[in-house]
């Protein structure tokens, strides 16, 4: 199987206090930095592409070569909305690549596992996502008044990356592209085709909010106190 992995990291952050999430660090190193060393480690994954605002290509160039851990890097220019980034990014991609990846580049512990998993699944699959299942009780809520309580054994919270055959996610941004959509696998959806479901991790959060921020330097640091003493970890340092 031959894979490319398409990593976004071009928002403006307006719900991080418009901190640009592509200058963000932990532990000195970028957010996006950890995402492509831990898609980088991954023998089908074939090729990546970083999707960046222009201001910060020339810095990820110095960061990451064009040929890292003998994968070829891209490096490309984002557009104004995540799915123009997206868009760019999938134009990037080399035509003997057969599934394509997408990964939010705010998800700094992806692990190979979850990688792994999707990339087996897409074997035989064409859309594979993964997630976790909702640990909490969730209500609909209007106006401060509970309308309703809803049954949460079949809720996922979705993560990336989402995972595709390569024509068919070209084919569905060639449709829906114009509109507005914040979940890759929802076009598919529209299209009619299954998406499948791999379980996800939960520590493979995306860095949205500033109390976020110091979540992730906590888990950082744990993991690499962990790696000190030869614990299992994940391989992101």
């Amino acid at each position: 199987m031959k894979a490319s992995a398409v990593i976004v990291c071009a928002g403006y952050g307006r719900r991080l206090g418009k901190i640009d999430k592509a200058v963000l660090e932990l532990e000195g190193k970028p957010l996006f930095y950890y995402a492509v060393k831990t898609f980088a480690g991954i023998d089908e994954i074939k090729e990546i592409v970083l999707v960046l605002r222009k201001k910060h290509l020339r810095a990820a160039r110095v960061l990451i070569p064009h040929s890292y851990h003998n994968k070829k890097v891209f490096f490309v220019e984002g557009g104004a909305r995540r799915q123009d980034s997206v868009c760019k990014g999938l134009a990037a991609v080399s035509s003997s690549v057969d599934n394509v990846l997408i990964h939010d580049g705010a998800r700094p512990f992806i692990s190979n596992r979850v990688i792994k998993n999707i990339l087996n699944k897409l074997k035989k699959s064409e859309a594979v996502i993964c997630g976790v299942k909702v640990p909490d009780t969730v209500k609909i809520v209007e106006k401060g008044i509970v309308k309703k309580t809803v049954e949460r054994d079949n809720l996922y919270l979705i993560q990336t990356p989402q995972g595709f055959r390569r024509q068919l996610i070209l084919t569905a941004y060639e449709q829906f592209g114009a509109s507005n959509v914040t979940d890759d696998s929802s076009m598919l959806e529209s299209l009619g085709y299954k998406v499948e479901v791999v379980k996800g991790d939960e520590l493979n959060m995306k860095i949205t909010y500033p109390q976020d921020i110091a979540l992730a330097e906590a888990i950082i640091k744990r993991v690499k106190g962990q790696g000190s003493r030869g614990k299992k970890t994940l391989n992101i340092m």
